[in-house]
Order: structure tokens, then C-alpha cells, then sequence
């Protein structure tokens, strides 16, 4: 069967919400359910293109304090100077809060993410592919997420935050698991570029960026009508 890997976050799903109000609180202490800062906020979707992982929020808190003109380099000049001990301290409130808020709010935890068109659009095909969901998110979430839409898929399709650490890079994944498996044809879509670059010899699959995503302002545009035509054609 000719397989599909799916970037979740700026893929399937718009998480910019929920990542704001977790990383807020990890960063300030301030309560979920607070009210949002607008030209904060703003700023934070602006800038969610250089995030991969979730302690990558602490350094787009430090920049959101400041008004530079350079954000991105300086964000570059943070991560190179990397402050371990804030950084793990913050993600695990990251981490901890969303558990929480799963385990104990969930009705209100699952508004804060939203399908894309292209979810459903998927979901109308998957059982024509052997669809991998392959995302720095936390596999629990992103399981509770496919079933509140009905989207079925065994728990082995789902390589999230905690079976990546294992192979390190999703590119790393995706080689293996074409190679394993003797796939002919296979397709990745992500919103991250370098994600995607990481991926430019391995033999047997296309990929795309989707520019619905997380992606730099003058990229964004909707190409999902062309990204379902490339899939229909592997």
C-alpha cells in the first residue's frame, strides 16, 4: 500500500492556541483560562514557524518580552546559547499542565486545537494508504485528538514525542521504515522546511511543504488542493 507521513501540528491540526497558553503558563505562571494578549498572541503565531520542539517556546518568551526587529536571529543567538536547566524546568510545566488539563478539563482542552480542511479531507482516504502520523507531539494528545474526529488509527501509525527520541530525527524514521517495510511509493508532508530537507536522498518518496502551516508570513498560502493531487498520484 503507498504510504502517507503526516506532519499533526500545522498538518492536520492548528495548535497554535493551546502551545500559546501552555507556554505562557510554563513561562509566567498565569492560568490557562486567562485572558489572551492579543499583540502577543499575534506575535507568538507569527514566529511559530521556528519551533520543532516545545522547550523551543522558552526562547519565543524571552524574544516576546523585547521589540526586535531581527526576531529570528535573535532566536538563532538564544538557541545557540542554549539555557538547559530553564529550559527542561519549563517544559515540564508545559508538559505537566497539558496532562492536567487532559486528564481534568478535557472538554475545554480539546477546543483549543482545530482541524484543518486537509484533516478531513484525509480521513476520507485513509483507508486507501498506510498513513504514519510523525510529530514532536506527545503521542497521548495526539490520540485523543484523532478519536474526538473519529479517526481511527492503530497505536503503531502514531510515532510521537516519546518514540522519536529513539531515532532522533524524523528523516532517520521515515529511511528505516521505507526500507523495512520495501515501500515503492511514499509521500511526506510537513509545514517544517528543515524536516523536510533532512529528507532529500532518501529513495521512494516525495515530500511537500504545507504552506497552511506553521511557515514564514510570505509563504503563507493554502495548497492543500495541490498536496491531495500528489497524493492521488504516488
Amino acid at each position: 500500500m503507498k504510504t502517507i507521513f503526516l506532519d499533526f501540528d500545522g498538518v492536520l491540526f492548528d495548535s497554535v492556541k493551546e502551545a500559546y497558553l501552555l507556554a505562557r503558563y510554563a513561562f509566567y505562571g498565569i492560568p490557562i483560562k486567562d485572558k489572551i494578549d492579543g499583540e502577543q498572541y499575534k506575535k507568538f503565531r507569527k514566529y511559530r514557524y521556528l519551533i520543532t520542539h516545545s522547550w523551543h517556546y522558552y526562547y519565543i518568551f524571552k524574544l516576546l518580552e523585547n521589540n526586535f526587529n531581527n526576531f529570528e536571529q535573535e532566536y538563532y543567538k538564544l538557541i545557540s546559547n542554549r539555557q538547559l536547566k530553564k529550559e527542561k524546568l519549563f517544559d515540564e510545566a508545559y508538559q505537566m499542565q497539558r496532562k492536567y488539563l487532559i486528564e481534568n478539563d478535557y472538554d475545554y482542552w480539546k477546543t483549543l486545537e482545530q482541524p484543518y480542511v486537509f484533516f478531513h479531507e484525509i480521513k476520507k482516504i485513509k483507508n486507501d494508504y498506510d498513513i504514519i502520523i510523525l510529530s514532536t507531539k506527545n503521542e497521548f494528545a495526539i490520540k485523543n485528538h484523532l478519536k474526538d474526529y473519529d479517526f481511527k488509527l492503530d497505536d503503531e501509525k502514531i510515532i510521537g514525542k516519546e518514540k522519536l527520541k529513539e531515532c532522533k530525527t524524523k528523516s532517520k524514521f521515515i529511511e528505516d521504515y521505507i526500507k523495512s517495510n520495501k515501500i515503492e511509493k511514499a509521500i511526506f508532508i510537513d509545514d517544517s522546511i528543515d524536516n523536510l530537507k533532512e529528507c532529500e536522498n532518501i529513495t521512494n518518496l516525495q515530500y511537500v511543504q504545507a504552506n497552511w502551516g506553521y511557515v514564514e508570513p510570505h509563504l503563507k498560502t493554502d495548497n492543500s488542493l495541490i498536496i491531495l493531487n500528489l497524493i492521488k498520484e504516488i
